[in-house]
């Protein structure tokens, strides 16, 4: 049997739990190309073959969560075939995205054979640099496959079953770039320099947002 001939069934899990500090208001909710940066991000990855989508939250749980209600069901989740998203509350988030981690992976079905764990705020990732990462992920189904950018691999990442135990235990707010440190000889690396980018400060959505604009600017002219 080969390799793409086993049971494979992924699950994305969307880390949205932060408190934002930096950020001074809540990050997920903020504007980024015209929606909501968590509904945006959400969006995208239902372009993306997964079984599942689960959005961890922890801050400011209750806006979050009444954004995601507000959302037209039947325009955004329109496409039948497209993975169900559904949002848990990890109850200790408050240790850092290594708690998210852990509670979402502690949510998986039984037929989950691989995580996909991903960052709201990575707002330059698009559904076809992550359908790359599944095409190696299912190739390569015993190894980890993440995202390479300044110099380190890092998130998005995803993680076959043999990980979750480990996975399932992670509490500090380092997520799971130890693991991937202490892995390294099962990593497969994927060049993807638009994971540096990402919304820590207004400063940065300021930045992002006129980047766009520029872009646009320029394909008009």
């Amino acid at each position: 049997m080969s390799n793409q001939d086993k049971h494979y069934c992924i699950e994305a899990i969307l880390l949205a739990a932060g408190e934002s500090k930096r950020f001074n208001d809540t990050k997920q909710l903020a504007i980024v190309d015209d929606k909501p940066m968590l509904i945006g991000t959400i969006e995208m990855l239902k372009h993306v073959d997964f079984k599942a989508i689960t959005v961890v939250l922890g801050a400011n749980s209750s806006a979050i969560e009444k954004a995601l209600q507000a959302v037209s069901l039947k325009t955004l989740w329109a496409n039948k075939t497209s993975p169900n998203v559904t949002s848990i509350i990890a109850s200790t988030w408050q240790q850092g995205m290594g708690a998210s981690i852990a509670a979402g992976v502690k949510n998986v079905d039984s037929e989950i054979t691989h995580v996909f764990i991903g960052l709201t705020d990575q707002v330059e990732i698009r559904a076809q640099q992550c359908n790359l990462m599944l095409f190696e992920s299912r190739k390569n189904p015993d190894s980890i496959v993440a995202a390479f950018y300044n110099n380190k691999v890092g998130a998005p990442a995803i993680f076959p079953r043999a990980y979750f135990a480990e996975l399932s235990k992670l509490e500090n707010d380092k997520g799971a770039r130890d693991m991937l440190r202490a892995n390294a000889a099962s990593v497969i690396s994927i060049d993807m320099p638009e994971a540096a980018r990402d919304i820590d400060t207004k400063k940065d959505l300021l930045l992002y947002t006129s980047t766009v604009e520029a872009h646009k600017g320029l394909i008009n002219k």
